[in-house]
């Protein structure tokens, strides 16, 4: 049974709870749904008035005439910054570094880890590189077809719009946010208007003279966690294949 010790750390918690239910549901979540899942120890009332303040703050929005809320991208905002780096080890990290260790040519590193990326992460996957050239590479559009976000068809036509004119945007966000850890940037934060209906996940490393930025680009309900788990794995352990592909 999930407890809460506070009404600031019951509110921090039932924002959460939302947001990752949400993250695997793609629908409004309601309190009664939050109590059945996780066993809560206070009554459904409470976490309704919890979810009213949230509300109110900022952090949820109600859709139409649905009991359930949603989060907004301030609730998202709200939720990454209490990310921490151990939500950014997970298990199926490791099937990335356990793939991409027995790549042996230095060409196939790119595409491979690209491919790797969307797949294990379900998202589009972006690598910008500047070391002798700068190149500015991705894969996994595919994936965005899957989330029911692109089914507005507006989204969709201003998604692909940005892939086929706004690369040298894209490669500009990668480097500037790129550092030892992971940035996630949502909607109007990463600087494209035709994807402020999206989130942008970046890492990457500094290895000269090799600069590469590692980015992940999803709906504002991604799995956070999941991505940048995705992205700590490779930044972290293959630099030396990436440095040698273009040095």
């Amino acid at each position: 049974m999930v407890r809460f010790v506070d009404s600031r750390e019951r509110e921090k918690e039932i924002l959460n709870l939302v947001i990752e239910s949400y993250i695997d549901e793609s629908k409004p979540i309601s309190s009664s749904y939050l109590c059945q899942k996780y066993n809560l120890s206070c009554s459904s009332a409470t976490i309704r008035n919890v979810m009213v303040s949230l509300e109110r703050q900022g952090f949820l929005s109600h859709v139409h005439t649905s009991s359930g809320r949603v989060p907004t991208k301030d609730g998202f905002k709200c939720y990454v910054r209490s990310l921490t780096e151990e939500d950014y080890i997970k298990d199926y990290a490791v099937d990335i570094v356990a793939y991409l260790q027995r790549i042996s040519e230095a060409g196939q590193v790119v595409n491979n880890m690209l491919d790797i990326l969307a797949q294990m992460s379900g998202y589009t996957s972006m690598v910008a590189i500047s070391g002798k050239d700068t190149k500015i590479f991705f894969k996994g559009t595919r994936f965005m077809l899957e989330q029911p976000e692109f089914e507005d068809i507006k989204m969709l036509k201003a998604l692909f719009f940005a892939f086929e004119t706004k690369m040298d945007e894209f490669q500009e966000v990668l480097f500037r946010y790129l550092d030892d850890g992971v940035n996630i940037l949502i909607g109007d934060d990463i600087g494209v208007e035709e994807i402020s209906e999206c989130s942008l996940v970046v890492s990457g490393l500094r290895r000269e003279p090799v600069t590469c930025a590692f980015g992940l680009l999803g709906p504002v309900r991604m799995n956070y966690v999941r991505a940048a788990s995705c992205l700590n794995a490779v930044n972290g352990q293959f630099n030396e294949l990436i440095a040698e592909l273009v040095v």
